[in-house]
């Protein structure tokens, strides 16, 4: 609970200011008061689909606390960005004109937010569009005092749920170390289908395998945000949605035949199928993610630039069931050991464990690659390697 007790009724006085496309009102209180009159909406995809927040840093909000409440040095100034709220909720907020002369063009205004109706409400009725890391300490706690420092902020009044998520995103696309998990489904949300097919196929593609129940991802990736209701639900999500992503853009980069098909449905259904096989041949590493590195990221990649590979040959036989890919796929499945390290810390000459990053993603899937084979027993890739070097040796 905030040791900032008794506080009934906030006021602000701010400055109706028009800033870009919006209409807001801006000025400077303190820290604390702030924490109190917002909340934030923090979005968990079991719990609550339609938050905005990503999950909280304890340290990243106990560091923007400290950085505050540190002693004032002339010779390193401390600045905070405007803290944006949203007032969801009019009914919570009075808006009443200032008497008297003010700057010149100017319109002042005094806000009045009456703290009592958001416990009595339970719902989110000033949000947090950005700055939670920054008030969530602020109001003080057991352990801390309430910050009282004066700090900028930009209160918006009755912005829809789409309008506070474009928000966010503009806010935040480019400030290093933001998930980029929950940026891309923040941005998802606000991409009109059409154009999300036409400009982020692979990001459509990927959001298509984690909601169709008859994906092998469907259940699986987490999309940024709390991972609280996924506890409390027992849910085991190995994979986050931006490395899924970046699996289905090696898929789309690698294969040539894929881009012939001009239904984006098609190609969602040609990449599932081939996960679907990896899955049915992969079933021990698939299944036993706690001692296998199938799924993490190397695993990943690495199955994904071989997906193209994979669909390719298919296509071109006009063969492309999972039972097709699945043929692939056991050819090759030998060529890599995608166990962890034993207890003995043992490595063998074809283990994964260790490798990282996507030049090694495309050794593996290139080795891989060698093992395929037609039904005639003969090996495309292989015999034109060996050609190569033949007559490489010749010169």
């Amino acid at each position: 609970m905030p040791v900032l007790t008794g506080v009934t009724k906030v006021e602000f006085i701010a400055e109706k200011s028009p800033n870009l496309d919006t209409t807001c009102y801006r000025g400077s209180a303190p820290l604390a008061h702030l924490a109190l009159i917002s909340q934030p909406d923090v979005f968990d995809q079991q719990t609550n689909t339609e938050g905005l927040q990503r999950d909280l840093s304890p340290k990243h909000a106990s560091d923007a606390y400290e950085y505050v409440h540190r002693n004032a040095d002339p010779h390193r100034p401390r600045a905070f960005p405007e803290v944006v709220l949203n007032v969801r909720d009019k009914s919570v907020i009075e808006i009443l004109p200032v008497e008297g002369p003010g700057v010149e063009g100017a319109e002042h205004v005094r806000l009045r937010i009456d703290v009592r109706d958001f416990a009595q409400k339970n719902k989110v009725g000033v949000s947090r569009v950005d700055g939670n890391h920054r008030l969530f300490y602020a109001a003080g706690d057991d352990r801390r005092n309430p910050l009282l420092a004066l700090v900028p902020f930009q209160i918006h009044v009755g912005l829809t749920r789409d309008q506070e998520r474009s928000l966010f995103v503009d806010i935040n696309a480019n400030q290093k170390g933001l998930n980029t998990s929950h940026l891309a489904i923040m941005q998802s949300k606000l991409t009109p289908e059409e154009i999300e097919v036409r400009d982020h196929l692979d990001r459509w593609i990927s959001h298509r395998l984690v909601d169709d129940p008859d994906s092998p991802w469907h259940g699986m990736i987490h999309l940024g945000g709390s991972k609280v209701g996924s506890r409390v639900q027992g849910l085991k999500r190995p994979l986050n949605f931006a490395s899924l992503q970046g699996g289905v853009m090696r898929t789309l980069r690698k294969s040539q035949y894929i881009h012939d098909l001009t239904d984006p449905e098609a190609q969602y259904v040609l990449v599932r199928n081939y996960w679907r096989a990896v899955k049915q041949v992969f079933a021990l590493e698939w299944g036993n993610q706690k001692d296998h590195l199938l799924l993490k990221n190397i695993g990943v990649w690495s199955m994904s630039v071989l997906g193209g590979t994979i669909i390719d040959r298919c296509m071109a036989k006009g063969t492309i069931e999972i039972d097709d890919m699945a043929a692939y796929l056991s050819q090759a499945r030998g060529r890599w050991d995608w166990r962890r390290l034993d207890s003995a810390g043992q490595r063998s000459d074809t283990s994964v464990d260790g490798m990282s990053g996507n030049r090694a993603a495309l050794v593996i899937a290139a080795e891989m690659a060698n093992e395929l084979s037609e039904e005639s027993g003969g090996n495309p890739m292989r015999d034109l390697q060996d050609r190569l070097l033949a007559a490489g040796a010749g010169q």
